[in-house]
């Protein structure tokens, strides 16, 4: 890495996790699933208030390069576009900080200040063997907790059973000079192995359904390779380094990312013990560095006197964590566990490229956590109680701008999470209730909203879930939660500064049907909605996407399937102008829109699977209600850069895939 990196915390933690029967049936469901040829079009709930993905899916619309597009496919997840990428995810109608997301064991947050690379720019989805995704404050093993939730991208690291050599690869290739590829290869023998992932992904700006063009061209490439020991089984031993680099353009600014590089290096060991009281220990280090530039450099001069400031934001992290898994009972187990992070944000800037490469970096911001937690699961006869505690403690720095601001400020803040849910079995129903508590500091995007200041308070997350899921001839299920935010950061550009405590409340759910129809056809509906209230100024809570519905119908035979989606999504016109969160602000009412979108698979020989897919079948013109202004746009004119950034129109996709 281009900065001395060495990791400086050492973890203590316990994976506490008594399989309840409905888990059980997510595990069957998706190792089942590897071996089917379906696109996925959404993504149901098996156990409560949990999603697990098979990200080596194909899935619609087109299979993304990037986590945002994946999780699109979740209800409740939506995405705010900027382009043709660095899409931010939003949960429930909550967005950035409010969601955890997990690169492989370690927290790999963005750097630039205007969100071109959020955590999940950086992640390749078919690298990885599972996604998890765990809605609201309901767990507290993965670091600060996510209010919104927590996502977890999770790779395999028990290597090979034999040894040999597998692997698989892809091409992937659509409208708009869309070229994906991928290759991975696992290597070696029972003790040893070696793991390469390498891929990339890019495209040409996409033109929307009235026919114009988004400004929204990308380019990346990333590789991942690991080694590992293997001395016996149930346990590793793995050191792993990624690399990934790209560029691109946005339709909501005028700067370009030159520059998106990031690096990683992770030291894994993990065993499983022989005690009666503890099952397993793991110890995982990381550090990682985020590299980005953007710039006008390569736009027209048209005010020689006052060029374009290009910057250098630059952020790096070290983390780990220790987790202690323990079965004090047939019933009963539980992790205990600590983890560390330490993250730095630097900068540079010029008025051209080459003074920019020639300045100094100077540090902007810091934020370091230690915290503690217990989790656990007891069992109560087919009854599950699951709870968890958490203790973080926070210091925050704050050392002005990058361009030499005296200002100095400091703050320590001990944060306490926690949460507690009840599951009952009983046949092919279950029925849940959870309470979850989060509280979460500042991040550095909303104290750079306050005029770099550290007078904001940290936001508290109380949360009611309720749910029930039935899995008989019909899968169905129901979720609903109420959240309490106290001291909620507003960010409200009409003020200065733009960012303030808030008393909000939040409120909704999502609710999923499949439906075996007949031998081979699928039928597979969805509703998501979140209702928000910013209760001190008595007004709706800002970017909060509307009622949104889907309906597919599905058929798969032995080789073959086809698939038909249709998304409708409600008009939103609860509205706060110039409100909302980090990622962006309301800008008006928007209009409803659906969306019919057509799918097609084929395995045509041992190994070989061919997918197709037509998104946005009637090429319409339509965007997301939370997605960014086009008011970087210059491939339109201005008159026509007003509101959000509209989605891509008719695009066409083919995949090739080849197992080994």
């Amino acid at each position: 890495m281009k900065s001395t990196l060495l990791p400086t915390a050492v973890a203590v933690a316990a994976s506490l996790s008594l399989p309840t029967l409905a888990e059980e049936a997510v595990n069957l469901c998706h190792k089942r699933r590897c071996d089917e040829i379906i696109v996925i079009t959404s993504e149901p709930m098996h156990s409560p208030l949990t999603v697990v993905i098979d990200p080596k899916q194909p899935r619609q619309p087109i299979p993304a390069f990037d986590g945002s597009g994946y999780l699109r496919t979740i209800a409740g997840f939506a995405v705010t576009r900027k382009g043709g990428s660095g899409g931010d995810i939003s949960l429930r109608g909550m967005a950035g900080s409010r969601i955890t997301v997990v690169n492989n064991g370690q927290h790999l947050q963005g750097t630039c200040g205007g969100r071109m690379d959020p955590p999940t720019n950086y992640i390749s989805p078919e690298t990885y063997e599972e996604v998890t995704v765990i809605k609201g404050p309901q767990t507290v093993k993965y670091g600060p907790v996510g209010s919104a939730g927590t996502v977890v991208f999770s790779r395999d690291s028990y290597g090979l059973t034999q040894a040999g050599t597998e692997g698989r690869a892809s091409l992937t290739g659509g409208s708009f000079g869309r070229k994906d590829y991928l290759m991975e290869l696992l290597t070696g023998t029972e003790n040893h192995y070696w793991q390469l992932d390498i891929n990339g992904s890019q495209s040409d700006d996409y033109e929307d359904g009235n026919g114009d063009k988004m400004q929204s061209g990308y380019d990346r490439q990333s590789v991942n390779t690991a080694f590992g020991w293997t001395p016996s089984q149930g346990q590793v031993v793995e050191l792993s380094y990624g690399f990934s680099q790209g560029s691109a353009e946005y339709a909501d600014r005028t700067n370009k990312a030159r520059q998106i590089d990031n690096q990683n290096l992770a030291l894994l060991m993990r065993s499983e013990l022989e005690s009666d009281w503890a099952r397993s220990v793991e110890l995982r280090l990381y550090a990682n560095e985020n590299d980005h530039i953007m710039d006008e450099f390569d736009r027209p001069v048209t005010e020689p006197d006052n060029l374009p400031m290009g910057m250098n934001p630059r952020r790096t992290t070290y983390g780990g964590h220790l987790w202690l898994e323990l079965t004090p009972s047939q019933a009963w187990r539980a992790t205990l566990g600590v983890d560390a992070l330490d993250s730095t944000q630097d900068m540079r800037g010029g008025k051209s490229l080459d003074q920019l490469e020639a300045a100094p970096f100077k540090e902007v911001f810091s934020q370091r956590s230690l915290g503690l937690f217990a989790e656990s699961d007891y069992r109560l006869n087919s009854d599950v109680l699951k709870a968890g505690l958490r203790l973080d403690r926070w210091t925050t720095e704050l050392k002005g701008s990058w361009a030499g601001s005296d200002k100095r400020n400091s703050r320590d803040d001990t944060l306490i999470s926690g949460f507690a849910r009840y599951e009952r079995l009983r046949g092919a129903h279950q029925w849940y209730a959870g309470i979850g508590h989060a509280e979460r500091t500042p991040d550095y995007w909303e104290v750079m909203k306050t005029g770099q200041r550290l007078t904001l308070e940290p936001e508290t997350t109380d949360q009611l879930d309720l749910g029930w899921i039935y899995q008989g001839p019909l899968e169905l299920s129901l979720s609903l939660f109420y959240a309490d935010l106290s001291d909620y950061i507003l960010i409200d550009n009409t003020t200065q500064p733009s960012a303030r405590n808030i008393d909000a409340t939040l409120w909704g759910g999502e609710a999923g049907l499949t439906w075996a129809l007949a031998d081979g056809w699928q039928w597979v509906t969805s509703l998501a909605y979140s209702h928000g209230d910013n209760n001190s100024e008595d007004r709706p809570l800002g970017q909060i996407s509307p009622l949104e519905g889907k309906v597919a119908l599905n058929y798969e035979g032995d080789d073959w399937s086809f698939g038909a989606l249709w998304r409708l999504v409600a008009r939103q016109d609860r509205v706060a102008f110039g409100q909302g969160n980090i990622v962006g602000q309301d800008l008006g009412e928007t209009a409803g829109f659906g969306v019919i979108s057509l799918n097609g698979a084929w395995r045509f020989a041992e190994g070989f699977t061919l997918s197709l897919g037509i998104d946005n079948l009637l090429d319409q013109a339509y965007a997301e209600h939370i997605s960014n202004s086009g008011a970087g746009n210059e491939l339109l004119p201005p008159q026509q850069r007003t509101r959000q950034v509209n989605e891509p129109g008719r695009t066409l996709w083919a995949r090739l895939d080849y197992q080994f």
